[in-house]
């Protein structure tokens, strides 16, 4: 079976770094995350990244360069995640389709549960300042 592809925003606003708290009701609830989510059948992995902040978190950004690639295999899927690095536009944050949401220092990422196929990007950002 061929890994899910998924997105995920770095956003950097003020020195800190965005980070969002899944549902209750989702997989591995209640974990955190850099938000994205799903690419949909055809659609461009920038595009998904775009859309998934504005459906979850009403934020207006732009994708601008990749990041980071993480492939990581859940007990039930593997997942390819395409992490870019991304640009506030507007918006005003609302927590639609996530618990809640923070912004952290860089050195907090360890702090938090987060889900697993995150953990590298987490280390990249944590040991790389300004990445």
């Amino acid at each position: 079976m061929l890994p899910l592809l998924v997105t995920a925003a770095i956003i950097h606003h003020n020195g800190k770094i965005l980070i969002a708290r899944r549902r209750a009701d989702a997989p591995y609830p209640l974990l955190w995350e850099f938000p994205g989510g799903k690419v949909e059948k055809n659609e461009d992995p920038k595009e998904c990244v775009v859309r998934e902040l504005k459906e979850e978190l009403n934020m207006v950004i732009e994708a601008e360069s990749v990041f980071d690639v993480v492939y990581y295999r859940y007990p039930e899927r593997a997942v390819l995640i395409i992490a870019y690095h991304c640009r506030w536009k507007g918006g005003t944050i609302s927590d639609l389709e996530v618990t809640e949401h923070r912004w952290v220092q860089p050195e907090e990422l360890t702090s938090f549960d987060f889900l697993p196929a995150d953990l590298p990007l987490i280390h990249r950002l944590s040991r790389e300042p300004g990445a």
